[in-house]
């Protein structure tokens, strides 16, 4: 695959949470797309924390644009300078007082390579307990729950269990441990 050249790249927004970049583009054929609409957003680590006893640790907090609940792993922005890993040690701790001594890099993912360029990072973390209370931000409400993998996988067939990344987040664990076994 060509890469598209770049003809100038003007920002529309800028915050602290978002960019978003309209773009002039030309594609290898000739044709140019103007305006490309690029967002820019944080690098981000979701958790797939598992307790002693082998159940996920999860969380539910309000998302606003789905006006839903959502059942979600554990996760957050990566700040800038911020080694994903202790991003994800840090958003682990802070969103559910839990913490694990035993960590493994799965991998990382494109959110939505066809508009973002950020990634996720994720992570499996075994034997994780309670160790302190919620720290959560200001804006932040967040209900904290364990399921058995097999409830997980249940609510993700019937719809309770639906932001996308997310559903992929945990599938992608199951199939690293999977291998693993297989391996073993």
């Amino acid at each position: 695959m060509r890469p598209w050249k770049v003809l100038s790249d003007t920002p529309v927004i800028t915050d602290h949470w978002l960019g978003v970049s309209a773009v002039r583009t030309e594609l290898p054929n000739g044709m140019v797309l103007d305006p490309y609409y690029v967002v820019h957003e944080k690098e981000w680590a979701h958790i797939c924390a598992f307790d002693e006893a082998g159940r996920v640790v999860l969380v539910r907090q309000y998302r606003y644009p789905a006006m839903i609940a959502s059942l979600e792993l554990p996760g957050g922005i990566i700040d800038a300078g911020e080694d994903a890993l202790e991003a994800a040690k840090r958003e682990l701790l802070e969103e559910t007082g839990y913490a694990s001594d035993d960590w493994e890099t799965v991998g990382t993912m494109f959110p939505n390579p066809a508009r973002q360029a950020n990634r996720l990072h994720l992570f499996i973390a075994r034997n994780a307990r309670r160790v302190a209370g919620q720290a959560l931000d200001a804006s932040e409400e967040i209900e904290v729950s364990v399921e058995s993998v097999a409830s997980v996988l249940a609510r993700i067939v019937s719809g309770e269990f639906s932001h996308a990344m997310h559903v992929a987040s945990f599938s992608r664990c199951l199939l690293r441990l999977e291998r693993l076994r297989l391996e073993a």
